[in-house]
């Protein structure tokens, strides 16, 4: 129904001027909730997509394989989706946060708000958000978990079971449902 999740520092900076691309073509896209202690955002655009990741229902376990796909570096890099491989680290963020999970999927500016899935069956494990800084470590980076995520969707009115019905991962190839379902945002 045109309902788009990303990061709040994402869209922060629009000042509800957000844009999104989806299928090549720009739509404008108003935020309609955000969480700033989670970082996330709930937007809503024009636009009807049938394609669409579900949220797992497992808690996350170390050393599950993930991918995480997002646009780092915006489109100066290209306009490609690009995708990160890797597992899950540990099942608590910076300081003990236990919202978070770390994963050790390479994550750079531009990944923020994007999915973070388990390779096996292509449900949300979390949405990309941040990383420590790559002068300093390597691959510790940050994903809200997805059960942060449902409470925050449910808190906002969307209703997360009818949706879970419609989905089969058995009928789309992994890439083919992430290509579909991430789509790039930024200001106007």
């Amino acid at each position: 129904k045109g309902h788009l999740v990303t990061n709040f520092h994402v869209v922060e900076k629009c000042y509800d001027q957000s844009k999104i691309i989806y299928k090549t073509k720009e739509y404008e896209a108003k935020l309609i909730a955000k969480d700033t202690l989670l970082d996330l955002a709930l937007l809503k655009a024009e636009v009807q997509n049938n394609k669409f990741i579900m949220i797992s229902s497992k808690p996350p376990k170390k050393l599950k394989r993930i991918i995480a796909a997002g646009y780092p570096y915006g489109k100066e890099l290209s306009d490609d989706l690009k995708f990160n491989s890797g597992i899950i680290t540990s099942l608590k963020g910076l300081g003990d946060d236990s919202t978070r999970i770390q994963i050790d999927a390479a994550l750079n500016q531009g990944n923020s708000g994007g999915p973070i899935v388990y390779e096996e069956n292509g449900q949300l494990a979390a949405v990309a958000v941040a990383g420590l800084r790559k002068d300093v470590t390597e691959s510790i980076n940050f994903g809200i978990k997805g059960s942060s995520l449902r409470n925050f969707l449910e808190a906002n009115q969307l209703n997360l079971a009818t949706i879970a019905k419609k989905f089969n991962f058995d009928d789309d190839d992994l890439a083919e449902l992430l290509e579909a379902s991430t789509i790039y945002t930024f200001c106007k």
